[in-house]
């Protein structure tokens, strides 16, 4: 059995790691020509994502390589405040 992966995202790149770790064979398919483009971007990983990566072993060093997110706000393009500082994500670390 072969696993066809399509995309390398976050996503497909767990179920690559996920894959190798359990000896299944597999194949990625990404449209990019890197896996790990800069393109500025960040990744959010909420506690779902956070369970999945600690059943993985990753979880640890996960958070030793980051910086929790501690407060929040959302401008509109013309910088107007759309969204005031908010807390939230002090409360959904914990989970």
């Amino acid at each position: 059995m072969r696993v066809i992966i399509v995309g390398g995202g976050i996503a497909g790149l767990t179920m690559a790691n996920a894959l190798e770790k359990a000896g299944i064979d597999f194949v990625m398919l990404e449209a990019r020509a890197r896996f790990d483009p800069q393109v500025g971007a960040s990744i959010g990983l909420g506690p779902g994502a956070m369970r999945i990566f600690d059943q993985l072993g990753a979880a640890e060093a996960i958070l030793d390589y980051t910086a929790p997110v501690r407060v929040s706000k959302v401008h509109r393009k013309n910088g107007n405040l759309i969204m005031p500082p908010s807390p939230a994500f002090q409360l959904v670390q914990a989970r």
